[in-house]
């Protein structure tokens, strides 16, 4: 007879000791700071544990809401549910913490980041703009309540996204129009977008477009109007050197 073992015991083997290792391994991850501590919320969220994170901090706050780290517990939950990527919910509880915590360190980092999650609700172009605006009205107000916030520059970077993304929609709608033959509602709409959205980074094609449709519409003057504007506000536009070339040709037949 011989003592090695079998194949399939030697299979029962390895797999009761990877079995146990992972039991060693699962006891060492567990979190080591009492139930209803703001620590064990704090543990799991440095662990990307969200889920668990959610609820020790909740517990946390819910049993211990006059406690100097409670504003703190609850700006953690918020930020979870950030990573989580459920937003409605982060901005309900940025909310709470500047309600309830009106005096805290954390309430002008709450206000931005509320503003942070209505923007990320909005998400592709062709789903509704309501969140765009709820943002922009959010940081606008940011920007009225800690002008000297080092927030700014990053919600001035927002709303110059913000705008950005609703003038590509605006555009978007242009595009169906312009294919149904329907050049004066597309004026219509450039006209509105040139009034609401003035510092948007795609002006200079709003103002092409707007001139190109012009021309379409036999409409001299406006077509002249927005290839001066072209030409004077952006000089560095892809469209300037056509725009200053359409104003030669222009000029030249009105000397004609």
């Amino acid at each position: 007879m011989t003592n090695a073992l079998t194949a399939p015991a030697r299979t029962a083997l390895a797999a009761a000791a990877a079995a146990a290792l992972l039991l060693v391994v699962g006891c060492g991850m567990h979190n080591p700071y009492p139930v209803g501590s703001f620590e064990r919320g704090a543990f799991y969220a440095e662990r990307g544990n969200n889920v668990e994170a959610v609820a020790a901090l909740e517990s946390f706050v819910r049993h211990n809401p006059t406690d100097s780290l409670a504003a703190e517990a609850q700006y953690l939950k918020a930020m979870t549910y950030m990573d989580m990527g459920e937003f409605p919910l982060a901005a309900v509880e940025f909310q709470i913490l500047r309600k309830d915590y009106p005096t805290s360190e954390r309430v002008e980092d709450a206000y931005f980041q509320e503003g942070l999650a209505y923007f990320d609700q909005v998400g592709r172009i062709e789903r509704d703009m309501t969140g765009a605006y709820d943002a922009r009205n959010h940081f606008l107000r940011f920007l009225e309540s800690y002008p000297r916030s080092a927030h700014v520059p990053e919600v001035h970077a927002k709303l110059q996204e913000i705008s950005d993304l609703l003038v590509q929609k605006r555009l978007d709608q242009v595009k169906v129009f312009r294919q149904l033959h329907r050049h004066q509602a597309v004026g219509v709409v450039l006209d509105d977008v040139l009034a609401s959205e003035p510092g948007s980074s795609l002006i200079d094609e709003v103002l092409w477009q707007r001139a190109k449709n012009a021309e379409k519409l036999e409409d001299a003057d406006t077509a002249r109007s927005m290839y001066e504007r072209i030409v004077a506000n952006h000089p560095e536009s892809p469209y300037a050197k056509r725009a200053a070339e359409a104003l030669r040709r222009a000029a030249a037949a009105d000397e004609g």
